[in-house]
């Protein structure tokens, strides 16, 4: 999101080749095909049930791969469609048990070209949406808003912090880390939300202060950045 991961998707993980099939039968995506906001129209051929996470074998191009979306029910055969999305290499699938070459963690997929059009609920929807939402948060004791870490990012760079905000995005689960967005009322130059990791589990709503180290520009490969990052945050009670 070039919060913006130019991920994730991470994620953005997260957003699975299945090992069981003949990987011959699948031609992997192309890199500049998954850049972030790039729109995908897609036939979905397979559906795998992982948990938290749907792992399906979908047709976009002539190109055959995995991705996989917050859990929800699709039909095979159907053309969706999904913006953006984060590449993943040697991805280990717990429940699945298997590690998989390549897949596209995507924070959900639509039936309708245009996402306004459609009428699916998602609330794994893109942070750059969920960030309008409202909010007034008291800086914790000790601690930073998002607006005096972005007014100064440099000097933060490997310094641990303490934000709190409310949880505008959540994805469970990808490379053994739970990955979260807050906002607390306050931005810079339109930078209104914060990416994170984290061990603890946290739910879409939630107001939860974090303590975590700064790291600047982490970069998970295949173009995906995270000009911000606050890694291993644990919640402060």
């Amino acid at each position: 999101m070039k919060n913006k991961i130019k991920f994730f998707t991470i994620f953005f993980s997260f957003l699975m080749l299945f090992g069981c099939k003949d990987k011959g039968n699948y031609s992997t995506i192309k890199s500049e095909t998954t850049t972030q906001n790039a729109s995908h129209k897609i036939v979905v051929n397979e559906f795998l049930d992982g948990g938290n996470y749907a792992y399906l074998n979908v047709a976009e191009n002539g190109n055959k791969y995995w991705m996989a979306i917050p859990n929800t029910e699709v039909k095979l055969g159907e053309t969706y469609y999904y913006d953006g999305g984060m590449v993943m290499k040697d991805f280990e699938s717990k429940q699945l048990e298997k590690t998989f070459d390549e897949i596209i963690f995507a924070d959900g997929i639509r039936t309708t070209e245009k996402a306004e059009e459609s009428n699916q609920a998602n609330p794994h929807t893109n942070v750059d949406a969920t960030t309008d939402i409202e909010v007034n948060i008291e800086k914790p004791a000790n601690g930073t808003s998002l607006q005096e870490l972005y007014t100064d990012k440099t000097s933060f760079s490997g310094k641990s912090i303490i934000v709190k905000g409310k949880v505008v995005k959540v994805n469970n689960g990808i490379l053994n880390k739970n990955w979260v967005h807050i906002v607390d009322g306050t931005e810079f130059n339109g930078k209104k939300d914060l990416g994170l990791t984290t061990l603890d589990s946290v739910k879409i709503g939630d107001i939860v202060t974090f303590k975590g180290t700064i790291v600047l520009d982490k970069d998970f490969g295949h173009g995906y950045i995270f000009p911000v990052l606050l890694e291993d945050a644990v919640i402060v009670k």
